[in-house]
């Protein structure tokens, strides 16, 4: 590299910095709303508002917590989201770089994978720092000469002019925006342009690359809405680009593809009608089912299970393979859930998916081969979607024993939306510490039912754990132990009278969940998150609320896909 394109890319990277550091500030300053701190406590279990509708009248919502039902009138026109600039994850920075500049990068742009059980991606914590930007630096000069040693011609197919790096800015970089460059935006790119040229026009492009991937207009997504002096005040309506990036990363989980694109650049996207049959289209694309199972994994344990660990001189079993097929058996049957199944489903399906070492491990006859296989089973212990399902009973396991506590966790936040559990108190750990050796994990929580320390939580959770005890800490199910048939049996209080009662095993909480709205409107709760990026407990808005009923009524995760992001105030933002 010339001495005038190095001193060129150190000015450029210290520009960038304040750019990317104060993105997020400059535009709160400005009228935006401010990060959370709360938020920083939400994650994929879930909180305390479900709601069980209404009937006529004046449209109604129920939250629902320790004290049972509470109906009240839903909020009219209420945003589903605030005003907001929301930082693209490191999946979606290598989505994106593929899709427009087709370069596979990463697999790490700014930070290893932790492989976090809990969704994250909030967009009121996902701001940049210093080390941030050195490591997107790094990225964008990586990228920008692969991309250019590989594509050059592709880009710049009309030669090497001013003109075509014009049309290289106006296509390629203003997909990587998610909208349309002014002039004064192209202008600054074909400077930067010039600046590579005096080497080569390859390094012009690479140039360019570079400067794009480390803007904010590619590292942030704007829901902000027209551009108005001072900011936005009210409530905005997201353009047509805006629109089209919200859904393109809520489903694919990467900037718009080319038919989506064009509906935003012509402003038809904004039609009701072209809206709705783009969402169709969408739902409908290999890598929207992928998006949507990851997603869906966070709600039903799939990325617990993959950081989960055995102690192997108790279960040998569980060998890095088992692990392995136990995450994909788990992703797979997500997979199907959202894509082909009902909600009430996530607690009565009888599918699994085994190759044969899996099936011989949990007892399933007839699987053969080690290819992942569909299997409807008829037992009656593996008959209850999740809940029977041996990677979340194997993920909310401890290493070496069962675990109530976290397996009645997973059901309370995932499948029952029970409402906030605080952290243990002061003294909570030295009183468990406290309970006689060698004590089953029934006798366990029966101390800490007699315990007032203890008792005012666990009494929430705790039977809904009890329910899983013929399951081992890998899964397998089994009726009797050493010390005869394992009591499975519990009691379920503090949750509502739709809930609330004694139950024999994971077959009746199943069934409890299968009838009314509880697990359907919790699922709303879990799956929006993720789609919305903020928490939405306690959301009481009437958008909202038609969701639930459309998934209530149907039961079909498609249709709640369908409705969230077709909804009006999907596109809404309010500005607070």
């Amino acid at each position: 590299m010339g001495l005038r394109i190095a001193a060129y890319i150190r000015w450029l990277s210290v520009a960038a910095t304040p750019l990317l550091m104060g993105a997020c500030t400059a535009d709160v300053n400005g009228g935006h709303p401010s990060t959370n701190a709360a938020a920083g406590q939400a994650t994929s279990t879930g909180g305390a508002a479900t709601s069980t509708g209404g009937s006529g009248g004046t449209p109604t919502v129920t939250t629902s917590g320790g004290a049972g039902p509470v109906t009240q009138a839903c909020t009219q026109g209420v945003a589903m989201a605030n005003a907001r600039i929301w930082r693209i994850t490191d999946t979606q920075y290598i989505n994106a770089v593929r899709q427009v500049f087709g370069v596979t990068a990463g697999p790490t742009i700014t930070e290893a994978d932790s492989g976090a059980a809990d969704y994250t991606n909030l967009s009121e914590l996902t701001i940049v720092n210093a080390s941030i930007v050195g490591k997107y630096q790094v990225a964008a000069r990586d990228i920008a000469r692969q991309a250019v040693t590989s594509h050059y011609s592709t880009f710049m197919a009309c030669g090497d002019s001013e003109v075509c790096a014009q049309q290289f800015v106006r296509n390629r970089i203003a997909r990587a925006f998610g909208r349309r460059l002014d002039d004064t935006e192209v202008a600054g790119y074909i400077d930067v342009f010039r600046k590579g040229v005096t080497q080569s026009p390859q390094d012009g492009v690479r140039l360019m690359i570079e400067a794009a991937l480390q803007s904010p207009s590619f590292i942030y997504r704007t829901e902000l809405g027209k551009p108005t002096q001072g900011g936005p005040t009210g409530q905005v309506t997201l353009t047509a680009h805006e629109a089209a990036s919200m859904i393109s990363y809520s489903l694919t989980n990467s900037v718009p593809d080319q038919q989506l694109w064009d509906k935003a650049d012509t402003g038809a996207l904004l039609d009701p009608a072209v809206l709705s049959a783009e969402v169709d289209r969408l739902l409908d694309l290999p890598e929207t089912k992928a998006n949507l199972a990851d997603l869906g994994g966070y709600w039903l344990g799939v990325h617990k299970l993959d950081r989960t660990e055995k102690d192997l001189t108790k279960f040998p079993e569980f060998t890095d393979q088992v692990k392995a097929d136990l995450q994909q058996s788990s992703r797979l049957f997500v997979q199907d859930l959202l894509a082909n199944g009902k909600v009430a489903d996530v607690v009565t399906s009888k599918r699994l998916f085994l190759n044969q070492s899996l099936a011989t491990l949990y007892g399933i006859p007839g699987v053969t081969g080690t290819d992942m296989q569909a299997v409807d089973t008829t037992l009656p212990e593996r008959s209850n979607g999740i809940l029977s399902q041996p990677g979340m009973l194997t993920a909310y396991s401890r290493v070496d024993r069962g675990d109530p506590i976290h397996r009645g966790l997973f059901s309370f936040y995932a499948l029952v939306c029970g409402g906030a559990i605080p952290p243990p108190p002061k003294g909570a750990l030295d009183v468990a510490a406290g309970f006689p050796p060698n004590q089953t994990e029934r006798q366990l929580a029966g101390l800490r039912a007699g315990i007032a320390l203890c008792q005012s939580c666990h009494s929430r959770f705790d039977p809904l754990g009890l329910a899983t005890e013929r399951y081992d800490p890998i899964g397998r199910y089994h009726e009797t132990d050493a010390n005869g048939p394992i009591d499975q049996s519990s009691t379920i209080v503090t949750l509502g009278p739709d809930l609330d009662g004694p139950i024999t095993g994971e077959a009746d909480l199943a069934a409890k969940l299968a009838q009314g709205r509880r697990l359907s409107d919790c699922a709303v709760q879990n799956l929006s998150m993720y789609t919305l990026g903020h928490d939405i407990i306690g959301d009481t808005s009437c958008a909202l609320q038609t969701v639930k009923d459309t998934l209530a009524t149907t039961g079909k995760f498609r249709d709640f896909y369908k409705a969230l992001l077709t909804s009006p105030a999907f596109i809404l933002r309010d500005v607070k």
